[in-house]
């Protein structure tokens, strides 16, 4: 199996949920690129509550400089409306252990609020977890 050079994504707005689908080995380029388009759609939600649904199914993982570049996007998102982040991965902790380390509470100086963070293996338990904390597609 050939993997692109770099790595995509796309991103989506459903009701109340920012979907991201991950896909590829990602360099810091394309983890910037995401983080603009991402805060351009998180604006939209204008402050209120909001979800994000992540699939990296696809994902081949990234570099440690993605890590810090996404780990400061997910504090901004926290700071404008985000609750709840459901990741689905494949079974297996390489992928959940390099998220883990983009997640705002390693940083003593950051107050994540009420943000939860779960992983799932399948696509409809994270939504049915998101729509039983009130976010829905």
């Amino acid at each position: 199996m050939r993997f692109p050079r770099y790595g995509n994504y796309t991103l989506d707005i459903s009701g109340n949920v920012l979907e991201v689908f991950a896909t590829g080995a990602w360099n810091l380029k394309t983890a910037e690129a995401m983080v603009v388009d991402m805060q351009d759609m998180v604006r939209l939600f204008k402050g209120a509550p909001w979800a994000a649904l992540m699939d990296g199914r696809r994902w081949v993982l990234s570099t440690p400089e993605c890590q810090n570049c996404l780990s400061n996007a997910i504090k901004f998102n926290i700071e404008h409306g985000l609750k709840r982040a459901a990741y689905v991965l494949d079974p297996g902790m390489i992928k959940r252990a390099q998220l883990e380390r983009t997640h705002p509470s390693g940083d003593q100086t950051f107050d994540v609020g009420d943000y939860q963070r779960e992983y799932f293996t399948t696509y409809f338990s994270a939504l049915n977890w998101l729509a039983d904390q009130g976010f829905k597609p």
